[in-house]
């Protein structure tokens, strides 16, 4: 499943890089969708080194500064590819709904040069707030072995029972501004697309109109795209206060459960975009020859 999911953002990257090679620019859109398909490629590649390490190599788990480590790449990886789907989602909002608000005017004409900034811009808040989770959690991990004596078991269980309080805090406090922008861009993008499609069906001409199937698609393609970053928010809030743990689900379960959303709408990505799928015709005949 994680080899699927970065199979799947393997070939997105590579389509795009193609595109890029034969008109030798490439538009704003794409340049998101690169970012995002990379960070989602190293997310995957990041769940399957650990269920990897879990299976193989346990002992690693017994160095803090491995864990230390791999939970900061770990949130970096996790932040920056919300972000970079609020940038996309944003972009798409501005450059589709057409309200007759400054804000939508002054963003329209914008957005493409503002961009190239965004991206940096979020992947510094990303890497503050992952240095801050892994160096928190990576405090309470030693507060808990101080106090792991069979004397101290209460104040060892206090001192989890903190650090997963404190780790899902600065979780929280990192993914609510992006995920919250995402979701009104979204909601206002889908209500859009919904009145415009329902103006072209109330067209006695609609079955003739070329645009129609293409809002259909759009329409279909953001509803997707926020019901799975809800569902990624869910899963990952469980995780993250140790309510995974509860379930006593094994680690690759839990990395499973993590995965499955953006493996869905990475999936959907090489299934509804024609460049993709034919650059995994070519891929799959090269492997093949």
């Amino acid at each position: 499943m994680l080899l699927v999911g970065l199979t799947a953002n393997l070939i997105l990257v590579a389509s795009i890089f193609m595109k890029w090679k034969s008109m030798k620019s490439l538009q704003t859109s794409d340049k998101i969708l690169s970012c995002l398909a990379i960070f989602r490629g190293l997310y995957f590649l990041g769940s399957l080194l650990q269920i990897i390490i879990t299976q193989f190599s346990p002992w690693l788990w017994r160095s803090y500064i491995v864990i230390l480590t791999i939970n900061i790449l770990a949130m970096f990886i996790f932040y920056s590819s919300l972000w970079i789907a609020t940038i996309l989602c944003v972009f798409y909002c501005v450059k589709i709904v057409t309200y007759n608000y400054k804000l939508f005017t002054f963003l329209k004409t914008r957005i493409s040069t503002m961009v190239p900034w965004l991206i940096p811009a979020s992947l510094l808040i990303s890497l503050i707030f992952s240095l801050t989770f892994g160096l928190v959690d990576y405090y309470f991990k030693l507060q808990k072995v101080s106090n792991g004596s069979s004397e101290n078991m209460t104040a060892s269980r206090l001192a989890n029972s903190e650090r997963f309080t404190h780790r899902f805090l600065i979780y929280t406090v990192g993914s609510i501004p992006p995920f919250m922008i995402f979701c009104v861009t979204n909601i206002l993008l889908i209500h859009f697309l919904l009145t415009h499609t329902r103006r072209m069906r109330s067209n006695e001409f609609h079955i003739q109109s070329p645009n129609l199937q293409s809002h259909f698609n759009a329409l279909k393609s953001m509803t997707l795209f926020l019901l799975l970053q809800i569902m990624l928010l869910i899963c990952m809030s469980l995780s993250i206060s140790g309510r995974l743990l509860d379930l006593t689900l094994s680690f690759v379960v839990n990395s499973i459960i993590l995965c499955s959303p953006p493996l869905l709408h990475s999936l959907y990505m090489v299934y509804s975009s024609n460049e993709v799928k034919k650059m995994f015709v070519l891929m799959c005949l090269g492997l093949f020859r």
